[in-house]
C-alpha cells in the first residue's frame, strides 16, 4: 500500500467530518423550531443539572452560550483538520463567516430571532475546535521527532 492512499482517505474522511459539521450547525440553527427545540430543550435539561456549578463558577457561562460555544466546537476541529497547521486562522474565520451568515439568515425565519452575541460564543466554539486540533498536532508532531531521535545511531564517543 502507497503512502499517498491512506492520505486520501483520511482526508476524505476529514472532509465528510467537516461536511457533517456544517451539516449539524445549519440544521441546528436554520431548522424550523418545531424540530429543534426538542433537541435544544435536551441540551438545556442537561446543562441545568449537570453543569450548573460550573457554569456558575466560568464568567458569562449560561447554557444558552455554552449551547453557542459546544455547537461551533466540532466545525472549528473539523476544518482545521483540513487546512495545513500554519493556516488555522483560517478555519476561526470560517467560523465567524458561518456564524454570521446563520445569523442574518435567522432574520427570516419565522420563530428565529437573530442575536449578534451568538456570533461571539459561535466563533469562541470554533476557536475551541482549532486549539484542540493544534495541541493534538503539536504533541503528535514532538512525538514523532522523539521516536525519530531515537531510532537514529548515536556517534561513537
Amino acid at each position: 500500500m502507497t503512502h499517498s492512499v491512506p492520505t486520501a482517505r483520511s482526508r476524505a474522511a476529514r472532509t465528510v467530518a467537516a461536511v457533517l459539521a456544517v451539516a449539524a450547525v445549519a440544521a441546528l440553527t436554520l431548522g424550523p423550531r418545531a424540530l429543534v427545540a426538542p433537541a435544544r430543550g435536551e441540551f438545556m435539561r442537561v446543562m441545568d443539572a449537570a453543569a450548573a456549578p460550573l457554569l456558575a463558577a466560568i464568567p458569562y457561562g449560561d447554557p444558552e452560550r455554552t449551547l453557542n460555544v459546544v455547537m461551533f466546537v466540532p466545525l472549528g476541529a473539523t476544518i482545521a483538520l483540513l487546512l495545513r497547521r500554519r493556516s488555522w486562522p483560517v478555519a476561526i474565520l470560517a467560523g465567524f463567516a458561518l456564524s454570521a451568515c446563520v445569523e442574518y439568515a435567522q432574520g427570516s425565519i419565522p420563530g428565529r430571532v437573530p442575536d449578534p452575541a451568538d456570533i461571539l460564543w459561535n466563533t469562541v466554539g470554533g476557536a475551541i475546535g482549532v486549539v484542540v486540533v493544534t495541541v493534538v498536532r503539536l504533541v503528535g508532531a514532538a512525538v514523532r521527532g522523539r521516536t525519530k531521535a531515537g531510532r537514529m545511531p548515536r556517534p561513537a564517543p
